[in-house]
């Protein structure tokens, strides 16, 4: 009985110890250089080739269009939707090169075989940034970032509406990162080398190890400020507030998403999400009381996440002082698992309801003899944890099957009376979540 106590609390931790997952990343790489009708652009085609290598190195699903038509572009944005949709912390990276223009405050970005004779087909003939973002925002994934190199001098001569360079864009979604090679209404050099100016820089930063996507794209317009010497001057808009690392993560670092919470007492303050209070693993410990045996319940126990909205508990009970008469020593253990569903109340609360069985093992001395009950309950928990640490819960177990390895009319007597009997349990502990 020893051992076995000793064991679960040697390899509970190490079961629950949940590693930080990375999240999934997937990525679409466009280069157009080989314009029909415009003429070509030398070094669109290498910047999506070779920030599409380095993706990958950091471990992005690439999907890359290269010299693409309207039709080709723009399905690859709904695929790059399709992909991120399926995960809610999943990553995008959105990299254009290549011709872009602006109408009316409106950015597009101009396919290769684009006849546009006029202002008015660009809505048509064009792929609308906006139009881009809008869709990415419906993935409702945890970011995306948005790199437009796309800021050259406008190739059209109509140019009613338009300008130089790309315009700010006018609703830029939730969690995303928007650069551009140059400030809006700026050109951005094209390079003398294999790749222009901007992607040169940001090539590099990617392939720093340790910097988040924030600081990525800091030094990138940092450095390419001062190696055009303030004559290019990204530009960058950013909406996401968390930490993110577009490669590994940084040993000790923590990731943090949409409106992700923090932890609460003096880890700092609490703050709600429904995101993150989706999926939670956890390490806790509770004391209680049974109205039955045993009278005092101490329990440890741990919860994994394998979907949103669930977890599986995996616990020990360990049951202290039995009120029954004759009795001058009692100690039982149960470990138990337990499968629970949960729902977030607000900013203070969850609520969960799970149900599950364990094997409990039981040891009297009792009139003088020492006796062993065995028994196999399954039981029914419901719940409520507050402040994102104090868990309050109340059990009720019925055993399915017991057991003794006394033959004795005591023995008997004892097996008789637990068997057949429904304990309730009433607890209250601590819970740690990992984030």
């Amino acid at each position: 009985m020893k051992k076995i106590l000793l064991a679960t609390f040697i390899l509970l931790p190490v079961f629950i110890n949940a590693q930080q997952i990375e999240p999934e990343k997937h990525a679409l790489v466009i280069g157009n250089g080989a314009y029909v009708n415009l003429g070509t652009l030398a070094n669109p085609v290498n910047d999506a080739e070779d920030i599409g290598v380095v993706l990958t190195a950091l471990g992005f699903n690439v999907e890359s269009v290269l010299n693409g038509n309207l039709d080709q572009m723009e399905d690859a944005i709904t695929r790059l939707k399709e992909r991120l949709s399926k995960d809610n912390k999943s990553y995008g990276f959105f990299f254009y090169a290549g011709h872009g223009v602006q109408s009316n405050g409106e950015n597009y970005l101009i396919p290769v075989n684009a006849n546009i004779q006029s202002e008015s087909y660009l809505r048509s003939r064009a792929v609308s940034v906006q139009a881009m973002l809008d869709e990415l925002n419906d993935a409702n994934n945890g970011l995306n970032v948005i790199v437009l190199d796309a800021c050259r001098d406008n190739p059209f001569g109509w140019s009613r509406g338009g300008g130089r360079g790309l315009a700010i864009v006018n609703s830029q979604p939730a969690d995303s990162i928007i650069v551009y090679a140059t400030s809006a209404g700026q050109q951005a050099s094209d390079g003398d080398g294999r790749n222009g100016l901007f992607t040169t820089h940001l090539l590099t930063n990617l392939l720093t190890p340790g910097l988040d996507v924030s600081e990525v794209f800091r030094l990138t317009g940092l450095d390419v400020t001062e190696a055009s010497k303030r004559q290019q001057v990204p530009a960058i808009y950013n909406q996401f507030f968390g930490r993110a690392f577009l490669g590994e993560i940084p040993e000790g670092m923590e990731l943090t998403f949409r409106a992700a919470p923090r932890p609460m007492g003096p880890r700092g303050s609490y703050e709600f999400s429904r995101e993150q209070e989706a999926r939670f693993w956890s390490i806790g410990a509770s004391a209680g009381s049974s109205f039955g045996e045993p009278w005092v319940v101490g329990t440890i126990r741990g919860t994994l996440a394998p979907f949103k909205y669930q977890f599986l508990e995996a616990g020990l009970n360990v049951g202290m002082i039995t009120t029954r008469k004759g009795a001058t020593s009692y100690y039982s253990l149960m470990p138990y698992a337990r499968y629970s569903f949960f729902w977030p109340f607000n900013g203070m609360a969850s609520g969960y309801f799970g149900v599950g069985s364990g094997y409990s093992m039981s040891q009297y001395e009792y009139y003088g003899f020492d006796i062993s009950v065995s028994s196999l309950p399954v039981d029914a928990a419901v719940g409520v944890l507050l402040l994102d640490f104090l868990d309050v819960s109340f059990s009720m177990s019925y055993p399915v099957w017991t057991a003794s390895n006394s033959e004795t009319n005591v023995g008997k007597s004892l097996l008789s009376n637990v068997s057949n009997k429904l304990i309730s349990k009433f607890a209250v502990g601590y819970s740690f979540r990992f984030r």
